[in-house]
């Protein structure tokens, strides 16, 4: 499923009108309509305790302890050489769906690489304030001798757009904008979005309930899907306050590699490292040294396993280094640990150049043209490219290869199906090649084809987000509700219009993204001609607004509450003819109540702005007269007259699920329209549905199948592909 990613853009300006009431500022584009107050955090709370039972606590010292006892030992008789291992990370950034990257709980790639330095330092002992350890203490500081890194690629080895970042709405998840319980977080957040434990380390950056700033499954313990560590959305990275120095994932990482609390989670507890003092309790404060306590001559408060604020953390002792050091021991570790170090050299290596590729169209009729764009990617300068449009020989192509990156406009003169590659090099001595087999399907002349790029919104590359109002006509300081949805303006309808021209050509399908759905009033998807009465961008009475209804389907506010940030089909049927312009969009028959709001995203206008709302009292207006530039996540699939075929125009490699969760029907849009077969898979490995066809728009029956997670496999040629989806009727 394609991931989403917020589109920060320009500030939309105060536009005067004559309507008092409807002085309108545009907030930029991902603002939520409220903002999320942080927790109020008093005290360090670490719920990792709470994850692990006894059982598992004593078993997994039986086991380390004579594995630790050899590391010293190695050690004392000078024998062990010392190893520094390497941790591949993966960063699962869980945010609310009005949060756009950057904001609130989907925290920006800074506080990211922020917290990894964080890490490092403080398990190489070459963070700043370790020399505020008391002397007592400096002859245990410890490097523990393990380095973390993003990785660069996912496990099938794509390339990340953000290294070692996974973004993630809770809305894909099924779960409403809203701090989430462990419980949660453990049975439905960490086994759907885990990568596997096996090669990377996991942590999930989300906002966690009940005060909690984080916690960590020890090694021994707990399933694999749940493995890693959990850390409140704003205690990662530097962000300023009692917790605000990254050191809750340092804490945290501590109980991964088999740590734990300094004071042994009782009243002079057992920590099992004998160069820390035997502490009563933890410290919430920062005292001053020596503060002593069981008879010692002063607590080690300022070791990273207290609960002292961040800036009092400085250590690591010999001994907690033995304790990581044999939890990661290649040879001898824990289970999923001990793999970490091997699988760091590829997934954290850094990226090369990769040769890559795309099309605006990837079937055409004979005669038509098809434009390639050079799509590679390099950490060098990319030097040279050599394409190839027509690999097998076929003929008939305006130009068969080509030297110069692009793009190139090629038209095809020949029925077939042609392979296309790129060859790319660069100056750091790189080179790589990238073949599309089949990737161009000619038809004869006069074939009946489909596209999907009128609306003008690609969702393959344009990110979106929620738009919102400015505190304005509510005289207070929240915004004023969606622009594109329930608003204090008393708008009752919104629209994306679609500018088309060809003939011979019907709507068959139209596919909306919603960033907010709730409610249960009455709401209904419409698609209008443009034939109607309304006010363009300069106030201007015109006859070319949303008009005529075209096809409708009625539905409630709160339809898609499950489904946010996911594709939403409306069929058209029958199909309608088009003779021009049209819009895409969704009303209500009055001012929408207070807690019902249906609203679809809002990217940057690249053509001027394509937004209209139904304003109170005045009808339909393009509110580019309110200083907006924005076109609205809908598609629309237009076909030539009386054709079975549906193409959405991209590249394989972003194929669309939806709705996921599932109700018993589940959607599969391809970007490529090749021989598919899709095969659907449940828990236990079992196939319980397969078909082939040769097009991108699949409709996958479930309504038979138990609820749960299921995996499908999408294969197009020699790309095989899985992706998870949840049954939930």
């Amino acid at each position: 499923m394609k991931k989403i990613t917020l589109l920060i853009s320009a500030i939309a300006l105060i536009i005067g009108g004559v309507f008092a009431q409807n002085n309108r500022i545009a907030l930029p584009i991902g603002n939520s309509a409220t903002t999320l107050t942080p927790q109020a955090i008093t005290e360090r709370t670490c719920a990792t305790m709470d994850n692990v039972t006894q059982i598992d606590l004593d078993n997994m010292e039986e086991w380390l302890a004579p594995r630790v006892d050899a590391y010293i030992q190695a050690q004392n008789a000078g024998g062990n050489v010392e190893a520094v291992y390497t941790i591949p990370v993966i960063v699962h950034v869980i945010h609310y769906s009005t949060h756009g990257v950057g904001s609130s709980t989907n925290i920006p790639y800074s506080r990211v690489t922020e917290q990894i330095q964080t890490l490092n330092d403080d398990f190489r002992l070459t963070n700043s304030d370790a020399s505020n350890a008391p002397s007592v203490f400096q002859a245990v500081q410890a490097d523990s001798e393990v380095n973390f890194c993003l990785v660069t690629q996912d496990l099938a080895g794509n390339p990340l757009a953000e290294l070692g970042v996974e973004r993630i709405s809770l809305a894909t998840l099924g779960l409403s904008d809203a701090a989430q319980t462990t419980t949660t977080i453990q049975n439905t957040v960490k086994p759907n979005t885990i990568w596997d434990a096996n090669q990377v380390f996991n942590i999930w950056v989300i906002n966690i309930s009940g005060g909690i700033l984080g916690y960590a499954q020890f090694p021994n313990s707990g399933a694999a899907n749940t493995d890693g560590i959990v850390v409140l959305y704003n205690a990662f990275g530097n962000t300023g306050g009692t917790y605000g120095k990254g050191r809750t994932a340092t804490h945290e990482v501590g109980h991964y590699l088999n740590l734990r609390h300094i004071w042994g989670d009782a009243t002079c507890g057992n920590d099992f490292c004998n160069d820390t003092p035997t502490q009563q309790d933890p410290y919430y404060n920062c005292p001053t040294h020596p503060s002593p306590s069981c008879s010692n001559s002063g607590d080690m408060f300022m070791n990273f396993m207290d609960y002292v604020p961040d800036a009092c953390m400085v250590m690591f002792t010999a001994d907690q280094k033995a304790r990581v050091q044999a939890t990661l021991n290649p040879s001898t570790g824990a289970p999923r640990r001990s793999t970490l170090n091997a699988s760091s050299a590829n997934l954290c290596a850094a990226p090369v150049l990769t040769a890559e590729f795309n099309a605006n169209v990837t079937t055409i009729n004979v005669g038509q043209s098809v434009t390639f764009t050079d799509a590679s990617t390099s950490p060098n300068t990319i030097n040279s490219w050599t394409w190839n449009f027509d690999v097998t020989g076929i003929g008939g192509t305006s130009m068969p290869t080509a030297s110069t990156q692009g793009p190139h406009s090629i038209s095809y003169g020949t029925a077939g199906l042609f392979t296309v590659s790129l060859a790319v090099t660069d100056n750091g001595g790189g080179n790589d090649t990238e073949t599309k087999t089949g990737y161009i399907l000619v038809n004869p002349a006069g074939t009946v084809i489909c596209d999907s790029t009128d609306a003008n919104w690609d969702w393959n590359s344009e990110a979106y987000a929620a738009a919102y109002w400015g505190p304005d006509c509510n005289g207070t300081t929240s915004p004023s509700g969606f622009i594109l949805g329930n608003n204090c303006y008393d708008d009752n309808g919104w629209a994306s219009k679609v500018s088309f021209s060809a003939p011979g050509k019907e709507l068959t399908d139209v596919i909306y993204v919603f960033v907010q759905s709730i409610g249960t009033g009455a709401t209904t998807l419409k698609v209008w001609d443009a034939d109607g009465a309304g006010f363009d961008a300069g106030n201007t009475a015109i006859s070319t607004a949303p008009g005529t209804v075209l096809a409708s389907s009625s539905v409630t506010s709160g339809s898609y509450s499950t489904n946010l940030n996911q594709f939403v089909g409306m069929p058209i049927s029958p199909a309608v003819a088009l003779t021009g312009d049209f819009y895409i969009g969704y009303d209500h028959p009055s001012v929408p109540a207070n807690g019902d709001s249906l609203s679809m995203g809002a990217a940057n206008g690249t053509t001027g702005n394509q937004t209209w709302a139904n304003e109170s009292g005045i009808g339909w207006r393009d509110i580019a007269f309110w200083g907006v530039d924005y076109k609205g996540t809908v598609i629309s699939v237009i076909c030539d007259i009386s054709t079975g075929e549906k193409e959405l125009l991209g590249t394989l490699s972003q194929i669309a699920i939806y709705p996921n969760p599932s109700l018993g029907t589940i959607n599969i849009a391809l970007t490529e329209k090749v021989n598919t077969t899709i095969s659907v898979f449940n828990m236990l490995g079992e196939e319980v549905y397969k078909t082939t066809k040769n097009t991108q728009l699949f409709t996958v029956d479930m309504k038979n199948q138990p609820n749960g997670v299921y995996f499908i496999k999408i294969k197009s040629g020699d790309m095989v592909t899985t992706k998870k989806v949840i049954l939930s009727k």
